[in-house]
């Protein structure tokens, strides 16, 4: 028997029309894109369902917005992409290197209005605060700052996050992780950095802005991850 093909959900071909304006010129950076009516009403949708498709691009650092004047194309350059999301312990594994993790920080906190719009969720929800010095081969490799929605992983441990997130959703939630969007900035090393990865603190290093999602088109967590550049290279590869 043949399969049907999959259903593209509404909002998604909605990231795919302001994208492909976006690539091809049509949307010029800095400059206003349709307005959610105007997109509402070519896809014969509700604004909330156009609301979602720009949410993910302002996630991915391909819109901002302005309050009470529209939504941008957004200035600043998206500098990595990947279409499928690896986990630090699987990256270091294909290194044949044995990570280890130490846990900084693990609490509940509320959502602040930032957090909250990149995790699409309300402002002020429950929201995991994850803190963790990933090394490899006892090296320090990467400080990394998670946030992850309570009410979607009440179970959530210590034991879970002093291993693989990524694990954990796949292997115990039984969700696909699909992929995962960076920006990367770079930053001067604070003392907290200087002091984990004993780098020099006259050298830059790279910061990378990450949102994972997963196949059903929900946020898993957002990220920033610091890395040591001297002893872990941040590599992209771009698909045509």
């Amino acid at each position: 028997m043949s399969q049907s093909p999959k259903k593209v959900v509404k909002y998604k071909k909605i990231e795919e029309y302001i994208l492909g304006k976006i690539k091809s010129g049509e949307y010029i950076r800095g400059e206003s894109i349709e307005t959610e009516q105007e997109l509402a009403e070519k896809f014969s949708v509700s604004r909330v369902t156009v609301r979602q498709a720009t949410n993910n691009l302002v996630a991915r650092g391909y819109l901002s917005r302005s309050q009470g004047s529209g939504t941008y194309v957004s200035s600043q350059r998206v500098v990595g992409r990947s279409t499928a999301a690896k986990s630090f312990t699987e990256e270091m594994k294909e290194m044949g290197k044995e990570t280890q993790t130490d846990i900084i920080e693990f609490k509940i906190i509320p959502a602040n209005k930032e957090i909250a719009a990149k995790l699409q969720i309300a402002n002020d929800s429950p929201i995991y605060f994850i803190k963790r010095l990933r090394r490899a081969d006892g090296v320090p490799m990467m400080l990394e700052t998670s946030y992850m929605s309570v009410s979607d992983y009440p179970d959530l441990s210590y034991e879970n996050i002093s291993t693989s997130k990524y694990k954990y959703i796949e292997e115990v939630k039984n969700q696909t992780i699909d992929h995962s969007h960076h920006v990367v900035v770079p930053i001067m090393p604070t003392e907290e950095l200087i002091d984990h990865f004993r780098c020099n603190p006259d050298e830059p290093l790279l910061k990378i802005l990450n949102t994972t999602y997963l196949s059903s088109g929900k946020v898993l967590d957002y990220s920033d991850m610091i890395l040591n550049s001297n002893d872990y290279q941040y590599q992209s590869i771009r698909e045509k």
